[in-house]
């Protein structure tokens, strides 16, 4: 049984691995119909639902009954890169790992949590319940196509499990918020020799920089999470030396605990401006806001399902954010757990580790086991 179920999950996850969904521009269409085929044939009914034809996100249902359980991966992945001694489009196995775009992230997990619900199904097809197995769109982009089109149609469910985050002894109950901020100066264009005919928009942003980078955010906030970051992620300015800019701009990504908002992080960013010179336009490029699960119940029904399939998992909270994010402001508290320790996602040469997943298939069938109590 443990060779099957190895064998399984080498060829499900290697077979995702092989068609190329890299976002942008994503076309999880590809792997659509061989998730499809998978779903029918462990019984689940399946349905589809896009915005766009090429974006396309996939719905297993099984069971009935109002106690309902969403698992959600999604097939998207981030850009190969560079780096890779293997081929990132074509699975490699060796020494007890599977390597390509998507191995963690997300298309091994979806492999995983197949496993476990064929097998929790195979073991209790009667099972009094409802339980959701969702490939999902465009995660690693804005979700446009992803769950927020999924959420916007009227999904419904208990609660969610999110196999995109954490770590196997590790499970995420809450996220950190993130706002991500563009600042654009603009000034005057002029020959640097002569750089009082002009204004210069870079000089201009640096200030606003150096000031943002002094701020004393609030320190009362809850104490599950970190403190609030700021990464200053991309900056731009001017084509020649000798020529005063008259254009700059600045990315940032800040990243804030439960306890702060939104709203007083773009408050803070706005107010440093207005002390500077220059003239200044701030974009808000993306935000969310912190979250911490409130359904205590869940978090103990995963830490008592570890303990009986022999293992410790302990809640932690995230800066990162995943779906988990969307659903549990949708009213579907979720909680987000991984394979493995180490995390190779966006990274070269990415992998899972064979044996861990294993392990995974375990827990997550125990989990099941103690949601619905069959």
């Amino acid at each position: 049984m443990a060779d099957e179920l190895k064998k399984e999950l080498i060829e499900i996850t290697g077979k995702l691995i092989s068609f190329d969904t890299q976002n942008p521009p994503g076309n999880e269409s590809r792997c659509s119909k061989y998730i499809i085929s998978l779903l029918k044939k462990a019984g689940l009914n399946t349905k589809v639902l896009y915005k766009n034809k090429k974006r396309i996100n996939v719905i297993g249902e099984v069971g009935g009954g109002k106690r309902s359980l969403v698992i959600a991966s999604h097939m998207d992945t981030v850009p190969a890169g560079s780096g890779w001694k293997t081929n990132p489009l074509k699975a490699a196995v060796k020494k007890g790992k599977i390597y390509g775009r998507g191995a963690i992230d997300d298309k091994g997990p979806f492999a995983i949590s197949y496993l476990a619900v064929t097998k929790f199904l195979a073991d209790f097809p009667d099972f009094k319940g409802k339980i959701f197995l969702v490939a999902l769109a465009d995660e690693e982009a804005n979700n446009e196509y992803g769950i927020k089109y999924l959420l916007s149609n009227g999904f419904k469910a208990v609660a969610g499990l999110i196999p995109d985050g954490g770590y196997f002894s590790k499970f995420d109950i809450g996220e950190k918020g993130c706002v991500q901020i563009k600042i654009e100066s603009f000034g005057k264009q002029a020959h640097s020799a002569l750089d009082t005919h002009g204004e210069n928009a870079l000089g201009n942003l640096v200030e606003v920089v150096e000031k943002i980078k002094k701020i004393d955010w609030p320190n009362k906030y809850n104490k599950l999470f970190t403190p609030t970051k700021v990464n200053f992620s991309m900056f731009h300015s001017g084509e020649m030396a000798n020529v005063v800019p008259p254009y700059a701009y600045v990315q940032m990504d800040i990243r804030f605990p439960l306890g702060i908002t939104s709203d007083l992080i773009t408050a803070a960013i706005k107010k440093v401006i207005s002390s500077c010179n220059g003239k200044f336009k701030v974009n808000i490029i993306y935000k969310t806001e912190p979250h911490l699960v409130q359904d205590k119940k869940l978090i103990e029904i995963f830490i008592k399902a570890s303990k009986k399939a022999g293992y410790q998992v302990r809640p932690i909270t995230l800066a990162g954010n995943s779906v988990a994010k969307e659903f549990n402001e949708a009213g579907i508290p979720s909680i987000v757990h991984y394979p493995m320790e180490r995390i190779t996602a966006h990274e070269p040469n990415e992998f899972l580790d064979i044996k861990q997943a294993l392990k995974t298939v375990n827990l997550y069938y125990f989990f099941l086991k103690e949601y619905f109590n069959p």
